[in-house]
């Protein structure tokens, strides 16, 4: 076992090794992605980009989802075709991608079951993402020799049978999730402390951090050399789990309020008993107390106003269910989202209307109405016409390119403004809980407006006159600092168009050096020579106090947005502090 950054300086070697040694332009990319195009359905569009036609060099470097090594040179790096409505089965012809790295086909509709000899196909990667599609069938033991695998997410979808034991081999593997599958047997042995959560909603899984598995199951599973093993490695791989956990998701306030103070953050939905989980949200006593939120809308209005949910109206599809465009006969564009009807999404559904429905601000999306009919339920929000920040930040340059600095500068002001509002003059004094760029979406003139308020928790759900910041006490164990580092890593996002993972995955933020030649924290190349090189290094340290690994060394988001709008302001002209003010929160 060697600690973790000899592991990141092994594996950057790896790669150099990989690029410099062996590999210039090359046939088989150009068929892998053509192989790739064939095999799946396009109804969205979204690779109509993929013009083979053109023979330049380094021209599939410019299809959407696309990422090489260099610019100027047919060798595919990562492909990243999450959320496009994608159908067909898994895609053998990725095998001839020889130098892949990353491989993200999550939120799209392949199914199937995924190829026994997985691991050989792609036996480079160091990321796949096949969340939220419907593959079935067992988890290929053959990903276990994917030997660089980090990060390995097959939740959302409908695998049966057993997780290979051999998956307790991984020696790299820093994110693992099998979530909402209908997985049995016992879970692999890891190293380290394993959360629960990676493997719930699998009733059948047994062993771990779950519940005991039956005697005969876990007979023989220890052998010596597994604990031999196990001890050796957890000295060093509890505190990088530890340091990682609380750098992506900051301490367990909830936990330690309870223990210190005698106090409870608790879900909006645990607050105020309008629509509890165990109970059928179909109750029309339930439906009454949601519709004090918002308007309730009828079933066959929605359905005509998206062509009764044409696969042509689809726009997006999240962890909840997809989302389509819709023209209701009043004229207005709207986006409505269908929950899954396969899952128990009542508590997120009643979450959602209880939390967003009693906000207003003018950079939250708008939520109009919903929908519960049966199984069918809806959620009805204002449409957004320019999509989410996700989308143009990592799907092509030119997109990107559309996004300059004073732009990037305000919606970074807007978000700021918005978690300010919510954190401190909202009544209910909001924590967000899952900020990210997917989830910030921008009107027709890219204001933010922020959605998926369904995790979100209330910190002072009595209305009191007192400030729940103030209510906790020594901010050590404020709830709000996950918000704040959720926003840093947005605001790095935008100053650098590197995605999230990269970034909370990044050591350089984790232990606070920045001095290496590939640092994620090197400046979009969109921004630079613009003139706007002050500011946007301003921003950056903002954005690094914002992710600092002990969450009380944090700013407030009221402290965030004051310096953002001090530097914004010879750009700017809505962003002065007073502007956060007691808006509506009903």
């Amino acid at each position: 076992m060697y600690p973790c950054g000899v592991k990141c300086l092994l594996l950057l070697l790896l790669l150099l090794a990989l690029h410099c040694g062996g590999i210039h332009a090359l046939q088989s990319d150009i068929d892998c992605l053509r192989s790739l195009k064939d095999s799946l359905e396009d109804p969205l569009g979204y690779l109509q980009s993929w013009d083979f036609t053109n023979q330049t060099e380094g021209f599939i470097c410019k299809f959407v989802g696309v990422y090489c090594w260099h610019a100027d040179e047919n060798k595919v790096l990562n492909i990243q075709l999450s959320d496009m409505g994608l159908r067909g089965p898994f895609p053998l012809g990725i095998q001839g991608c020889s130098s892949l790295t990353g491989l993200d086909l999550s939120a799209n509709q392949l199914y199937g079951t995924i190829p026994s000899d997985v691991g050989n196909i792609i036996s480079r990667i160091t990321t796949l993402d096949l969340s939220s599609n419907r593959f079935s069938g067992e988890i290929p033991a053959s990903l276990a020799n994917c030997e660089y695998l980090n990060v390995l997410k097959l939740n959302d979808n409908q695998l049966t049978g057993q997780i290979p034991p051999e998956f307790g081999l991984f020696g790299r593997i820093k994110v693992f999730s099998v979530s909402n599958n209908s997985l049995t047997g016992p879970v692999p042995t890891f190293s380290g402390n394993i959360p629960a959560e990676i493997y719930e909603k699998n009733e059948g899984l047994c062993g771990g951090p779950l519940r005991p598995c039956p005697a005969h199951a876990a007979k023989g599973r220890h052998s010596d050399r597994d604990f031999f093993i196990s001890g050796f490695a957890t000295g060093w791989a509890i505190f990088v789990l530890l340091a990682l956990y609380i750098c992506l998701f900051g301490f367990p306030y909830a936990a330690i309020n309870k223990i210190l103070f005698g106090k409870k953050l608790m879900k909006v939905n645990g607050i105020i008993s309008v629509c509890p989980a165990q109970e059928d949200i179909g109750n029309q006593d339930k439906i009454a107390k949601l519709e004090k939120f918002v308007s309730r809308m009828s079933f066959m209005e929605m359905a005509n106003a998206t062509s009764n949910f044409s696969q042509d109206n689809i726009i997006g599809c999240g962890t909840l269910g997809k989302v389509y465009k819709a023209t209701p006969p009043n004229g207005w564009l709207l986006a409505i989202k269908r929950l899954h009807e396969t899952e128990n999404l009542d508590e997120e559904f009643a979450s959602e209307i209880m939390t967003l429905g009693r906000l207003r601000h003018q950079n939250l999306v708008p939520l109009i109405g919903f929908c519960s009919q049966g199984k069918a339920k809806l959620l009805v929000y204002k449409y957004m016409p320019n999509g989410s920040l996700h989308d143009w930040l990592h799907s092509t340059e030119d997109r990107a390119k559309v996004l300059t600095w004073p732009l990037r500068m305000k919606i970074a002001v807007g978000v700021a403004k918005a978690l300010s509002w919510l954190h401190y003059a909202c009544r209910l004094n909001v924590v967000h809980n899952g900020l990210c760029s997917k989830c910030i979406l921008m009107d027709q003139s890219f204001k933010p407006r922020i959605s998926k308020f369904w995790e979100a928790t209330v910190t002072n759900p009595n209305d009191t006159a007192s400030s729940s910041w103030e209510e906790y006490g020594d901010n050590n164990f404020s709830p709000y600092t996950k918000d704040v580092y959720c926003f840093g890593i947005v605001l790095l996002q935008l100053i650098t168009r590197k995605e999230a993972y990269e970034l909370s995955c990044s050591t350089d933020l984790i232990f606070g050096s920045y001095t290496t030649a590939a640092s994620p924290l090197q400046i979009d190349e969109v921004l630079t020579h613009a003139g706007f090189d002050d500011s946007i290094s301003q921003f950056l340290e903002i954005g690094k106090s914002c992710v600092k690994f002990m969450p009380n060394q944090r700013p407030t988001m009221l402290q965030v947005y004051e310096s953002l709008s001090s530097i914004t302001h010879p750009w700017l002209v809505d962003n002065n502090a007073s502007a956060i003010s007691m808006e509506c929160c009903t």
